[in-house]
């Protein structure tokens, strides 16, 4: 048994279903501190007495755990998300809107791209911060307040984005024989997208490459005015 954070973050998705008492993957024991037992996955997900045993079928390839059939609808939820973040950035390079990372501006900018990707409702309003807190906690993505100079100010929404071990639990998802995330049929969505409003894109990237501590808001209201999904750099 060792602590939940001491594995490698791609792999931690593997406790994620107990973290959310959707039950446990098969060959995955997860325990969690007894002060914590009520507390919100993403609190346990950082804590370091939250900890995995995996038996040693499922330690001999815990990767395959995350592309079985069972796992597949238990791990449903976040594992959508962390594909539709990679394949955005992805096709957003693809596209030559931007060549280096791109941030989803908020929440609301990440239920957009997963209404789009996927043509169907996001997580509720109240469940996507969590399962976001909760991937962020788990290392597979960055997460952080809106720097004032696109902002104007502090507000409470969250930009966000994929980081490399969301990339590299992306690329195995790609390589399994089944895409129970919907990865190629979002993929073809996204890259449509890009195509319709590539101009109002590049002209979001265009301004907040080019502002500065004192811009005040007109960033974030002119990607808000013209983009269907509010992007930042």
């Amino acid at each position: 048994m060792e602590a939940l954070r001491d594995l490698p973050p791609h792999l931690r998705l593997l406790a994620w279903p107990a973290l959310n008492l959707r039950g446990e993957l098969p060959g995955v024991r997860v325990t969690v501190p007894v002060e914590l037992t009520t507390s919100p996955a993403s609190l346990l997900s950082y804590s370091r007495g939250t900890s995995v045993e995996l038996s040693p079928e499922a330690e001999a390839d815990p990767g395959a755990l995350l592309t079985a059939e069972k796992p597949a609808r238990l791990l449903a939820e976040p594992l959508r998300l962390v594909t539709t973040l990679a394949l955005w950035d992805e096709v957003v390079r693809e596209s030559g809107v931007h060549a280096g990372s791109i941030y989803l501006a908020s929440e609301a900018a990440v239920a957009r791209l997963l209404t789009t990707a996927h043509d169907c409702a996001p997580p509720s309003s109240v469940e996507l911060p969590e399962l976001l807190e909760q991937l962020h906690a788990l290392e597979l993505l960055y997460r952080f307040p809106v720097p004032c100079k696109f902002r104007g100010g502090h507000g409470r929404e969250r930009q966000c984005r994929i980081n490399g071990w969301g990339r590299l639990l992306f690329r195995l998802l790609c390589e399994a024989d089944t895409d129970p995330y919907g990865i190629g049929a979002a993929r073809e969505r996204l890259t449509e997208h890009l195509a319709t409003h590539r101009e109002a894109y590049l002209r979001g990237v265009r301004a907040a490459t080019a502002a500065t501590d004192g811009a005040g808001a007109g960033v974030w209201e002119s990607i808000h005015a013209e983009q269907p999904i509010p992007v930042l750099i």
